[in-house]
């Protein structure tokens, strides 16, 4: 009885982590408002040029490829901003100090590793890093809904531009941040990870009073 148990406890735990890539790769094609965090590579902490980036980002899918827009605030500061195949500026506001722009994703729910680099004059500051751009795709919303976004990010730029020495960077602690939840059929999973448990069980119990008999 407890090898039987400690077998059903590990497929549940296999279906369940299996369950989470599957369920946000599903999305269909069109354009969609999409939560995402930067993180430092290869980990769950975010790095402190997420506050670089305006949330969420515009994805348009098309055939199973993303087109990724989004936006960098204090822009003048990051020289060099390089995805995978490279980025293009879709559009640059010089007055409030930010600029869009566009990368393909062939993989929403992997990490994009991104190379930047700052430069800030006035404190002497220039450094170059990578970090991990981390999509949840879970959170993908209608056009609608990224139509909305883009009409608040428009009245963001203004603070994040009033607001550079602030978000200059610091040797302080970085916050920690886990990442996006992946997927919404987790319950579902669950639920059919316990049904199949309880019939196992059952059935075990019954063959053994069957065999008693």
């Amino acid at each position: 009885m407890k090898k039987l148990m400690m077998f059903v406890m590990l497929v549940t735990l296999f279906v369940f982590n299996m369950a989470l890539p599957q369920a946000s790769a599903q999305l269909a094609d069109g354009t969609h408002s999409i939560k995402y965090q930067v993180n430092k590579p290869e980990s769950n902490s975010a790095s402190i040029a997420n506050d670089y980036f305006l949330k969420p980002a515009k994805v348009t899918l098309k055939n199973g490829t993303a087109t990724v827009q989004i936006t960098l605030k204090n822009s003048a500061w990051i020289t060099k901003f390089q995805p995978p195949g490279g980025a293009t500026v879709v559009s640059d506001d010089k007055a409030a100090d930010t600029r869009t722009v566009q990368f393909t994703v062939k993989d929403l729910t992997k990490p994009v590793v991104t190379s930047m680099k700052i430069d800030i004059d006035d404190i002497n500051y220039h450094h170059e890093y990578s970090v991990s751009l981390v999509f949840d795709a879970a959170s993908a919303g209608s056009a609608t809904e990224a139509k909305a976004s883009e009409t608040k990010t428009t009245d963001a730029p203004a603070k994040a531009s009033d607001s550079k020495t602030t978000n200059a960077p610091t040797n302080s602690s970085e916050s920690h941040v886990p990442n996006p939840q992946t997927s919404d059929a987790t319950p579902y999973v669950l639920i059919v990870a316990l049904v199949g448990s309880a019939f196992l069980l059952y059935r075990k119990k019954l063959q053994t009073k069957t065999e008693g008999q």
